[in-house]
């Protein structure tokens, strides 16, 4: 289940973690957002399904060709 006001997903495994999203200075405005998440659930579940099959291949995240990381000190 995705949760974009928290930008978590929620995966079939039963895990829970935060995307890339979080931190991103576009979260708020981000029209790309929900198809991130909605791929990152459907990557999830060809893991499940295929882990001994690819499991030569490296489990990452997406990177997102938008992503900007918002800064982590507040100035005023």
């Amino acid at each position: 289940m995705a949760m974009c006001e928290k930008l978590e997903v929620e995966f079939v495994g039963g895990g829970v973690r935060e995307t890339i999203c979080t931190s991103c200075i576009h979260r708020e405005v981000c029209t790309y957002k929900q198809m991130y998440i909605d791929f990152l659930k459907a990557q999830e579940r060809l893991y499940d399904e295929y882990a001994n099959c690819i499991s030569f291949i490296k489990k990452s995240d997406p990177d997102c060709n938008y992503y900007k990381k918002k800064s982590d000190v507040n100035l005023r």
